[in-house]
């Protein structure tokens, strides 16, 4: 009986896969990445227009070819950031997380407690990663953190269009409409121009439905303004801090600067010359409003939220910043062509972290970037001498004939939209809006225009100890000042009866302690004495 036992055991685990029994092994090159099938587990930030990633066409391609089943678990990109802090803080993490934008004092933090592992320690593994961190030494620099290591695969933006960040767009139609030729230069102007156009009813309905100003978020706001009151002098790596004459620096948003700012949008605020959902706006609703002619002028990285309308046409964007009323005209948000946040990071769950790696390199290389920003050759696109990289996106998609916005029609077959991509957005094969020829001309003039100092980010001057201080501080420092922005904004606090409350608010939450660290690690970067 025992031995018909035995016999019937050793049978029972000859039959299971190797994966099963902890021999799988992971191949350097060539495909199937491992030699028995694996699975997975990660969660990933999904943006509105966004599909379950379990059912995105291009990742389930790629689980085939790789022999890897990733599992995803989707979190909301507006709950994004609460919902990794939670998962952080509970120690019960995916073996992946993608897309979730971790910030580089988290990646820190975490790393010495040895949750992430080191994607450096896997360089053999992701030969793709490594050649284009060669060629951008400062997207190198932004993720390696003090030990010398990095944890974080970084989106690597290597196409000047698309770093220019946030632009606005207009109508030249509406333009012409209100007996303009041009796009005002002035913040001023600016505030005459919509405030013209919120008495226009442009789509003929009589009704007041038409929005002057429009975004996905106040930040997109925020952004083509912040160089015109003095704001994001230094690039958007270092929004939140103000570069002083003296070669000092200070917390941004606590300065006269911001204060300004404020001041200016809460009176498009209040005027109703600023959409009033947009404290809770999303970019599914943007397209609504733009595609629709409601919303005359909007904020964005493109103009796709017009993409396939008859507005588009008429789509016409900034070519330099408007000048504010203290003299200050300068593109801010331009960044380095990377950021700290890593996109891909493996964690300490993970039983094949080379194959997560490999896996993770493919979208690194130039099949996977095309792949992964393009799609299906022959379903989304296909060769095309005339266009760059020689490849262009089908009819399907930019002229669908269900008249659904491009981005829309990809997101069933890729994962990119939202941005926070482990792979390289390349001029050649990044099809996105920032390469279309409205957003082209907008960088070509705004470029002109970019501060003149432009710093890479510095978190990976923290040590440990600072990393986990500057993770915990400015999260509550963030959460404090998005919550006055919006009391600012909306008239719920007055910026002249409050606002020494809200500077003052800031010494509980030891600003001070946050602004030594920083100050630190530039003087280590060499960029303050």
């Amino acid at each position: 009986m025992f031995k018909r036992f035995l016999t019937c055991f050793v049978a029972l685990l000859l039959a299971l896969p190797f994966a099963a029994l902890g021999e799988v092994t992971v191949n350097k090159e060539g495909y199937p990445i491992v030699s028995e099938p694996i699975v997975m587990t990660v969660v990933n930030s999904q943006s509105p227009i966004q599909i379950d990633f379990n059912d995105i066409v291009v990742l389930k391609d790629f689980e085939e070819v790789s022999g890897i089943d990733m599992q995803y678990r989707n979190i909301p990109s507006s709950d994004a950031a609460t919902q990794l802090s939670l998962l952080l803080a509970s120690g019960e993490l995916p073996d992946i997380l993608f897309k979730m934008d971790v910030s580089a004092t988290d990646q820190a933090k975490y790393a010495e407690e040895g949750m992430f592992l080191p994607l450096s320690d896997y360089a053999e593994y992701t030969p793709n990663l490594v050649k284009w961190l060669d060629k951008y030494p400062s997207a190198r620099d932004a993720i390696t953190q003090v030990d010398g290591k990095y944890y974080g695969a970084p989106y690597i933006l290597a196409g000047e269009a698309i770093r220019m960040s946030t632009k606005m767009f207009f109508n030249t139609d509406v333009l012409e409409k209100l007996g303009y030729d041009a796009i005002p230069t002035t913040t001023d102007g600016l505030l005459e121009y919509l405030r013209k156009a919120k008495e226009l009813d442009y789509n003929g309905n009589g009704e007041a439905d038409e929005i002057p100003l429009a975004a996905t978020s106040i930040a997109n706001v925020i952004r083509p303004l912040a160089g015109s009151f003095g704001l994001y002098n230094r690039g958007g790596s270092h929004a939140n801090l103000l570069a002083l004459e003296d070669g000092t620096v200070d917390y941004a948003y606590r300065t006269e600067n911001y204060r300004e700012m404020l001041r200016f949008l809460n009176t498009l605020y209040t005027e109703k010359l600023l959409d009033q959902d947009i404290f809770t706006m999303d970019f599914a609703q943007l397209i609504a409003k733009a595609s629709t002619g409601r919303a005359l002028t909007y904020c964005f990285v493109n103009n796709s939220p017009v993409a396939g309308s008859k507005y588009e046409d008429f789509t016409i964007g900034i070519t330099e910043p408007f000048e504010g009323p203290q003299g200050y005209k300068f593109w801010g948000p331009y960044t380095l062509p990377s950021s700290t946040a890593g996109q891909f990071v493996i964690t300490d769950t993970c039983k094949y972290p080379a194959a997560a790696a490999r896996w993770m390199d493919h979208w690194y290389s130039d099949e996977g970037i095309i792949a992964y920003f393009m799609g299906v050759e022959g379903v989304t696109y296909e060769k095309d001498a005339d266009s760059p990289g020689g490849l262009k996106l089908t009819d399907y998609v930019v002229k669908n004939p269900d008249g659904i916005n491009f981005e829309q029609v990809l997101a069933k077959y890729v994962s990119w939209a939202g941005g926070s991509n482990p792979s390289v957005a390349t001029n050649e094969y990044f099809k996105g809006g920032e390469t279309w020829p409205a957003s082209v001309r907008c960088a070509d003039g705004l470029i002109n225009f970019i501060p003149e100092e432009v710093w890479a980010p510095v978190a990976r001057f923290y040590t440990a100890e600072e990393a986990r201080e500057m993770s915990q501080l400015s999260s509550e420092i963030e959460t404090y000042h998005s919550e006055w922005r919006a009391y600012f904004i909306s008239g719920q606090k007055s910026l002249d009866d409050d606002w020494d409350t809200y500077v003052k608010g800031f010494d509980g939450m030891r600003l001070d302690r946050w602004l030594e660290i920083y100050n630190k690690a530039l003087k280590e970067a060499g960029y303050i004495k």
